[in-house]
């Protein structure tokens, strides 16, 4: 959360192309590092140095995707990169399930290290051809004059909130769900998985047809339809005991979730001020981390007072009131 910000500055400054090996680099030598400590305090500093490359490649990723979207289509573009994602956090605790049953877990860091180099391979053929964005210009902004132009802009301080609201009670979901299953409702532990699968698939599963519908209406209305279903997903889990219902209320928040990031991301780029892209990604993408760390506390301290049930009827009020909020984004403020 920390590093996203004065990493989106760097990218800025020395182009987006260095950063995408450095980091392909850099998970790879973390991944070698957690196979090789001697002992469990090594794992602070491998930790931070993961965490560090982590936080470079998201908003710079996103940037570039942005950039390589043709005219019109930048939805489709971002959905299907933000799809990307799902695939891989659905795939890979499977490939993960598949290799412990012949590797122990050294050597799965090691195996795992290999996975990230591959990754580079396509990235290095497409910058061979010569794409447009990876000759981005670099910019002398400084990073508090990014962040200015970034908070003077209506627009992105709309989607901040956004942002920060979904992530908030995200956290409600993923830090009391699982609990309110177990004690309340007396689900055993496969089943609350399988829950939590059918959210990311769903997720997953809409994020082109949203990218496609943003292109098609506008981002206005996939945000609005995103946070009404979310608030409705809330609404469903605080009030039923049915299994049915339950599974009902995932698909719904799924959809939704996968909705609210491609009609947010692609809103980004008409939004972002032309002269700090890369760090009006990051500050965005750090407005999650933001939110769901607060998200993460406000939960614990509201089960002290209040049942869970009571806590998800006020998720549900907190994300509603995105439905009204992205009305105040008006056009395209990109000369703010």
């Amino acid at each position: 959360m920390a590093a996203k910000i004065p990493l989106g500055l760097l990218s800025e400054k020395i182009g987006r192309w260095p950063i995408i090996p450095v980091v392909a680099f850099g998970q790879t030598i973390s991944l070698l590092l957690y196979s090789i400590v001697p002992n469990s305090a090594w794992f602070y500093p491998v930790r931070i140095f993961h965490a560090l490359t982590l936080a470079a490649f998201a908003p710079t990723a996103l940037a570039i995707a942005h950039d390589l979207a043709p005219p019109g289509k930048r939805g489709d573009t971002i959905g299907k990169f933000l799809t990307s994602f799902g695939i891989a956090t659905t795939f890979g605790p499977l490939l993960c399930t598949f290799l412990v049953n012949y590797v122990n877990y050294v050597q799965l860091f090691q195996v795992a290290s290999v996975i990230p180099l591959l990754g580079l391979v396509p990235f290095l053929l497409v910058r061979h051809e010569g794409s447009r964005v990876f000759s981005h210009e670099k910019t002398s902004q400084t990073l508090s004059g990014s962040l200015r132009a970034i908070i003077s802009s209506r627009n992105m301080l709309v989607l901040s909130y956004l942002r920060l609201i979904f992530s908030f009670t995200y956290a409600f979901l993923i830090t009391l769900f699982a609990v309110h299953a177990q004690e309340n409702l007396l689900l055993t532990s496969s089943l609350i998985a399988l829950f939590f699968g059918i959210n990311g698939a769903t997720n997953m599963l809409s994020r082109i047809p949203s990218g496609k519908l943003t292109d098609k209406v506008g981002y206005k209305f996939p945000i609005i339809l995103a946070f009404a279903l979310l608030a409705v997903a809330f609404l469903t889990i605080s009030e039923t005991n049915s299994i049915f219902f339950l599974i009902c209320a995932m698909v719904i928040y799924g959809v939704a979730h996968g909705v609210r990031a491609v009609a947010e991301w692609s809103t980004l780029g008409d939004c972002a001020p032309s002269e700090a892209s890369n760090i009006a990604t990051a500050y965005l993408s750090t407005m999650f981390n933001v939110g769901e760390a607060l998200g993460a506390v406000a939960a614990g301290a509201l089960s002290i007072l209040f049942n869970i049930q009571a806590i998800f009827k006020l998720a549900s009020l907190v994300v509603f009131t995105g439905v009204f909020t992205v009305t105040l984004i008006p056009k395209s403020d990109k000369s703010s």
